[in-house]
């Protein structure tokens, strides 16, 4: 690496808070290394994949994305896709042999100009210990790269054996959702509360079908209302669960569990081992 390697940053700032924090910033005379060079958007949620890639591949050693603060974005939820674009982006830099600190989302207000020259500050810092940015290419088809980078780790499929109980299923669903939510907005912070503590009933038998209508009623109301994916897949995940195998749950409310039965009877004397 050159003694005197100075990175090259492009940040994508949101003209309502980030932007407005970086004139702040000039304005006071915070100092801040020069290395910045700005792109100013009207969201933080416009800022597309593709701009991140072909930044990278055309010699960008970083890229900044700067938004306002969650619950304060002009837009409502434009910095909720900005930093979910940027999480599934960092899979893809990993993928591609990139450091994912090379790209980083700060939340930064029209009144933060001393965070902001103290976030340019350390960025530039960090891109210093990194070094040059190796991964340039050209021709690059920026757009198909940048879709791949919007299904990485976004879809799945679960193929079960058919002994596993939809109740415990739903319940590990949704005790992953309910301890990683970010507590923001309250279908998330408080519907996976309680939809676990309904379904933490019904797998001990101590509930009633009245209380299987009210969960499947839940989770059909936190879909529309919650913020992000996380809760409304967590809210459609218990609805249909309850709708599609209502047998399981019946199940536990008679106080047995669906999975212990044997997905093939007689399984023992097919493979010589019944006697």
């Amino acid at each position: 690496m050159p003694a005197d390697f100075e990175p090259r940053i492009i940040a994508f700032l949101c003209n309502w808070c980030s932007y407005a924090g970086a004139d702040l910033a000039g304005s006071l005379r915070y100092s801040y290394p020069p290395n910045i060079h700005i792109i100013r958007v009207p969201c933080s949620g416009r800022v597309d994949p593709a701009f991140i890639l072909k930044a990278l591949f055309c010699g960008a050693d970083g890229v900044f994305v700067g938004g306002c603060h969650p619950g304060d974005c002009h837009y409502v939820r434009g910095n909720y896709y900005a930093e979910r674009r940027v999480k599934v982006l960092h899979r893809l830099l990993d993928w591609l042999g990139l450091e994912r600190e090379r790209v980083r989302l700060e939340w930064v207000s029209a009144s933060e100009g001393a965070k902001f020259a103290a976030t340019v500050t350390d960025f530039t810092t960090r891109l210093r210990e990194l070094g040059p940015n190796s991964l340039q290419a050209f021709g690059v088809d920026y757009q198909a790269l940048a879709r791949v980078a919007t299904v990485v780790g976004s879809v799945g499929k679960l193929v079960l054996e058919e002994s596993v109980c939809m109740v415990d299923l739903a319940r590990y669903f949704v005790a992953f959702a309910q301890k990683e939510s970010c507590a923001l907005c309250i279908p998330c912070r408080i519907g996976t509360r309680r939809l676990l503590e309904i379904l933490e009933r019904v797998a001990a038998g101590k509930t009633d079908a009245h209380e299987l209508a009210l969960l499947e009623a839940l989770g059909e109301a936190m879909g529309p209302a919650a913020r992000c994916d996380l809760g409304r897949m967590a809210g459609k995940i218990v609805a249909n669960a309850v709708r599609c195998c209502r047998d399981d749950f019946e199940a536990h409310l008679s106080g047995r569990c669906p999975g212990t039965v044997e997905p093939n009877p007689g399984w023992q004397a097919v493979v010589g081992g019944g006697s």
